[in-house]
């Protein structure tokens, strides 16, 4: 039988950073827990799965898969933009209302491990967005 761990969560930390830097010069970052990878990519394990996938900033959408079985899929199956808008923030980039897409983006799949999660693949992927450095990071869910 497999033992049953609650994991404590911190209340206590600040949610944000301020941000100082115009929108309009700035390189957004997209870090996403809808299991998005690029094609070449291997897909997400929909069991469970703690790793992280890199996605290009220059990868089109065409180019971009998602595996889950964990959420609805009808508005992603007509555009994944909803869990993952790359091709808004090229739209946004090009109209000049922010900098851009940073060079790469990154995504997580489902996975109830959430011990490993916090400890191995969220500081992994957190110094991978550094090394990245994004002037600004969206979440967003699936």
């Amino acid at each position: 039988m497999e033992e049953k761990i609650q994991l404590e969560l911190s209340r206590y930390c600040v949610p944000f950073t301020p941000f100082r830097k115009r929108l309009e010069e700035s390189a957004i970052c997209l870090v996403t827990s809808a299991a998005i990878y690029h094609q070449a990519d291997e897909p997400f394990n929909p069991e469970g799965d703690e790793s992280f996938r890199v996605i290009p900033g220059g990868a089109p959408t065409s180019e971009l898969r998602y595996c889950d079985t964990h959420y609805d899929h009808a508005c992603i199956d007509q555009d994944l933009n909803c869990v993952f808008p790359i091709d808004r923030l090229h739209e946004l980039g090009h109209e000049k209302r922010v900098g851009g897409p940073s060079e790469r983006h990154f995504s997580i799949g489902f996975t109830q491990a959430l011990r490993k999660l916090r400890d191995t693949t969220v500081p992994a992927l957190a110094k991978e967005v550094e090394q990245a450095r994004p002037d600004a990071v969206l979440l967003t869910g699936g």
